[in-house]
């Protein structure tokens, strides 16, 4: 209920500038017959359906990457039944199975395009599915949520595409800026798996640091699940003695880096990236590396942080509905799924319709959202999202959020 309370202020302040702003064509027409329409028109909240009141997901809910669209799934379900619980609204939403594959995705995004009682459509976990759709939602002037798609082209591939995680160019932004304000300005080590992500989030720190006039003294690439043995370019590293040890990587390589490290005495200081936040990192590693730093744009709902303290009333409030819905404690990607349906839904409800231009407008005018996947959450001119980050550090083999 106060999630809820706290997103209709916040449409109810900026939707009204948004829909009046100067210069705003009227809604286009959606070009769907009328007779394959819903028979809803409106109800006691005021929306203009126009026989489309529908969401539409496609997630990886098989396969690898099964557990992440899932979580998606379940986070997504609970915001729209909570929506409709509050407002008498008549949203619907339904979910299909991408199996985490780019062509599968496509397929499913011709399917959601032909149906004229769906506004907006979900792309689940990854950024590859709703890269491979964008065109196709474009082409049809149809909303694009990308729920988990992080890449940094991802909001130029479409007036309606929107991601709900910080972009990769500004949390690797952020991380150095943070990074910096922890420890300083000094000599930084920087060693990152050799993958897109990896790639670009190395860069980005490499030359945000170096234009605080930080020194990269190393920056070097592994390919990861492959590369055991990392006391060549750690001795490399110690050589050239610096300050901090940031790792791109996900946990387990970056776990058996840091345990490496110490075996090699290098007093450096370690970071490491929202990859590492799993239990099954601090599992591996136990208290040795205790003092290391993880940043993050996403939260964490591991028992260690939600044990801390540090978990406001609307999270906690969160987590009670989830835990009752569906048995198991959430995770960034359920907030991610849930904070993706009350954008859309709080937008439509500001805007009084679902008609594709209007929804859109409300959120692109987002600057400042109360939501539960990040912290001081909005989309800049060129629709990326940015958030603020999470700072944890690992005390006594758990993580401590410190910010």
């Amino acid at each position: 209920m106060k999630k809820t309370w706290m997103l209709i202020l916040f449409f109810a302040v900026f939707g009204f500038a948004a829909l009046t702003a100067g210069g705003q064509k009227e809604p286009a027409s959606q070009g769907k017959p009328e007779a394959a329409r819903t028979s809803i028109a409106t109800d006691s909240s005021g929306i203009r359906y126009n026989g489309r009141n529908k969401l539409s997901m496609f997630a990886p809910l098989t396969g690898d990457n099964r557990q992440y669209g899932i979580k998606i799934r379940d986070g997504a379900e609970l915001a729209l039944n909570q929506f409709n619980a509050e407002h008498g609204t008549q949203f619907t939403i339904e979910f299909h199975d991408d199996k985490g594959d780019s062509n599968e995705a496509i397929n499913l995004a011709s399917k959601i395009v032909s149906d004229s009682t769906v506004f907006a459509a979900l792309a689940g976990y990854g950024s590859s599915c709703a890269m491979a759709t964008a065109p196709v939602f474009d082409e049809n002037g149809m909303i694009l949520m990308g729920v988990a798609a992080s890449h940094a082209d991802l909001p130029r591939m479409g007036e309606y595409v929107f991601p709900i995680p910080m972009s990769a160019r500004l949390e690797s932004v952020n991380f150095a800026q943070a990074i910096k304000e922890y420890f300083g300005v000094g000599k930084i080590a920087i060693l990152y798996q050799n993958t897109d992500h990896g790639v670009q989030q190395s860069g980005l720190i490499k030359k945000e640091w170096e234009g605080f006039g930080g020194e990269t003294v190393v920056y070097e690439s592994f390919v990861p699940g492959e590369t055991k043995d990392f006391s060549a370019v750690l001795s490399k590293i110690k050589s050239k003695t610096p300050d901090i040890l940031f790792v791109s990587a996900a946990y387990n390589d970056a776990a058996q880096i840091f345990l490496q490290a110490n075996q090699l005495d290098l007093d450096v200081q370690y970071v490491g990236p929202g990859m590492c936040l799993n239990e099954e990192f601090t599992r591996l590693v136990g208290t040795d590396i205790d003092g290391a730093y993880i940043l993050s744009s996403t939260p964490s709902f591991l028992p260690s942080v939600l044990e801390s303290g540090n978990i406001d009333e609307i999270t906690k409030d969160f987590i009670s509905a989830y835990k009752e819905a569906y048995g198991e404690t959430p995770d960034g990607f359920s907030a991610q799924g849930y904070d993706t349906v009350n954008i859309v839904l709080n937008s439509a409800l500001a805007a009084g319709t679902t008609d594709t231009d209007a929804v859109a407008r409300q959120i692109k005018a987002i600057r400042s959202y109360p939501g539960l996947s990040g912290f001081n959450m909005g989309y800049n001119d060129q629709k990326e999202m940015n958030k603020g980050i999470y700072v944890f550090e690992i005390q006594n083999g758990t993580f401590v959020r410190v910010n």
